[in-house]
C-alpha cells in the first residue's frame, strides 16, 4: 500500500498499529476516572464498543480527508448514551468521558505528528487538533441529543416513576415510605423476595417487556406470593421484581423455577435473592439477587436458567475479587486449574463426586456417563494432577465450585 501524501493521513497511518492498545487504555482511563461509568459486564461491553467505533471512525476521517462535521456518531455510541439515560447516569459523566478520550488520543496522535518526517510539523499539529476537536464536537452533540431524547421518554414512562421511588427505598437514608408505597402500590411491611430477570440475548427480536411481565406472573404463582409483585425495568431487557411472600417463606428451589421457565417457553434467566422482612429486607433481598445475577452472568452458558443466592452465596460474596479467586484456585488445584476441555471435565466430575459424598454411582447418574468413566476421571485428577481428595475437602470443594461458576475468569489459559 502506497504512503499517502497528506501529512494528517500519514499521522493516522502511524497511529494504526497502536489502535487496539489505545482503545484498551481509553476504556481503562474512563472507568478509573469516572466512577459511575465503572459498569456491570453488559454496560462495559457497550462502553467498549462505543470507544472502539469512535477511535476507528476518527482514524478513518483523518485517513481519508473527510470533513468531521459531516460524520454521524457511531451507532454503539448512540446506544451507550441511551442506556446511560435509562440507568440515570448523569450526562456530565458521558461528556467527561469524551473529554478524557480526546485528551488521551491527542497525546498519541500529536506524538506521531511531531515525529513525522518531511512534513510541516506546526501545520500538521494544527490540522490534527482541529479535526479531532471538530469530530468530538460533532459526535458529542449527537450523543447528548440521543441521551436527552431517551431520558425524556424514560422519565415520562411509568417504569421511570417506579425507578425513582424504588431508588429512594433502596438508597435514601430516610425515604418517605408512605409516599413510596402510595406511588408503587406495594407495602414495605411483610417479607420480600427479590428476583433479577433478563431476556436471553440469543432469543433474537422479541417483546422483552411482554416476556418479563409473563415472567412476573409465573413467579408469582411459583412463590405463592401474598399480593401483587413490584416490577421495575432496569434495562431494555432486564427487570427487578419483588414478591410479597409468607414470613416463613421456604427456600426456593431454583431447579423447579428453571423447569417452570422451560415449560412456559420463556427465553429468560433469573437470579433469586433471599426472602427478608421490612424495608431493610427489601434492600437486602435485592442485593442478594443482584449478587446471584453477577455469578450467573460470570458463568455464562454454563449457568442454569435459575440461580438462587443461597445456592452460590460464598461465590457471590467473593465475586468482587477475581484475582484473589484465581490465586486460590491455582493454589488449591495446581495443574488442574488450566482451562482446557479435558481438565474441565475432570474438575466437573470431581465437583459432583464430592457433592454426592464420593458416590461413583450418583456422580455417573448426574453426569450421564458410565461409572467407570467417573472412576477413571477421579483417578486422573488424583494421580496425574496431584489433587488430594482426602485432605482439605472444604477448600477443594470451594475451588471446584469457583471454577464451575466463574470458568475462564479464574482459570489459567491452556498453553498454545
Amino acid at each position: 500500500m502506497s504512503t499517502p501524501s497528506d501529512p494528517v493521513a500519514r499521522v493516522a497511518l502511524a497511529v494504526l498499529p497502536q489502535r487496539d492498545e489505545l482503545i484498551a487504555t481509553l476504556i481503562a482511563i474512563i472507568e478509573r476516572e469516572i466512577a459511575v461509568l465503572d459498569h456491570d459486564e453488559r454496560l462495559h461491553s457497550l462502553l467498549e464498543a462505543s470507544v472502539t467505533e469512535n477511535v476507528v471512525t476518527s482514524l478513518h476521517v483523518m485517513s481519508n480527508g473527510i470533513d468531521p462535521r459531516t460524520v454521524d456518531a457511531p451507532p454503539s455510541a448512540v446506544s451507550y448514551a441511551r442506556r446511560l439515560a435509562q440507568r440515570d447516569v448523569p450526562m456530565s459523566a458521558l461528556l467527561r468521558a469524551y473529554r478524557l478520550g480526546q485528551a488521551r488520543s491527542l497525546d498519541l496522535v500529536l506524538d506521531k505528528a511531531m515525529k513525522l518526517p518531511g512534513a510541516n510539523t506546526a501545520s500538521t499539529v494544527i490540522s490534527v487538533v482541529g479535526i479531532t476537536a471538530a469530530y468530538v464536537d460533532r459526535v458529542s452533540e449527537q450523543v447528548v441529543r440521543a441521551y436527552e431524547d431517551e431520558r425524556e421518554r424514560w422519565v415520562s414512562s411509568r417504569g421511570a416513576l417506579r425507578q425513582h421511588w424504588v431508588g429512594q427505598l433502596l438508597h435514601a437514608a430516610s425515604p418517605n415510605v408512605e409516599q413510596a408505597e402510595a406511588a408503587l402500590g406495594y407495602r414495605m411491611a411483610g417479607t420480600h423476595l427479590a428476583v433479577e430477570g433478563w431476556v436471553n440475548r440469543e432469543a433474537g427480536p422479541v417483546d422483552a417487556m411482554g416476556i418479563l411481565e409473563r415472567l412476573s406472573s409465573l413467579l408469582q404463582r411459583e412463590f405463592h406470593a401474598r399480593g401483587e409483585p413490584l416490577l421495575v425495568p432496569t434495562d431494555e431487557m432486564d427487570v427487578r421484581i419483588w414478591f410479597p411472600v409468607k414470613p416463613a417463606c421456604p427456600a426456593v428451589d431454583p431447579d423447579a423455577v428453571a423447569l417452570a421457565l422451560s415449560r412456559a417457553k420463556l427465553p429468560v434467566r433469573v437470579a433469586i435473592g433471599n426472602a427478608r422482612p421490612g424495608l431493610e429486607g427489601f434492600r437486602r433481598s435485592a442485593r442478594s439477587a443482584a449478587r446471584a445475577k453477577a455469578v450467573a452472568l460470570g458463568a455464562g452458558d454454563a449457568a442454569p436458567r435459575a440461580v438462587s443466592f443461597a445456592q452460590v452465596a460464598p461465590l457471590a460474596l467473593l465475586a468482587d475479587e477475581p484475582a484473589e479467586l484465581a490465586d486460590f484456585v491455582a493454589d488449591t488445584l495446581g495443574g488442574l486449574s488450566v482451562d482446557d476441555p479435558w481438565r474441565n471435565s475432570l474438575r466437573e466430575t470431581l465437583r459432583v463426586f464430592l457433592a454426592t459424598n464420593r458416590s461413583y454411582a450418583a456422580t455417573a447418574e448426574q453426569l450421564t456417563v458410565h461409572r467407570n468413566t467417573v472412576h477413571y476421571r477421579v483417578q486422573q485428577a488424583v494421580e496425574k494432577y496431584g489433587v488430594l481428595v482426602e485432605d482439605n475437602a472444604f477448600e477443594l470443594q470451594l475451588a471446584l465450585a469457583i471454577c464451575h461458576w466463574h470458568g475462564a475468569t479464574v482459570l489459567r489459559p491452556a498453553p498454545q
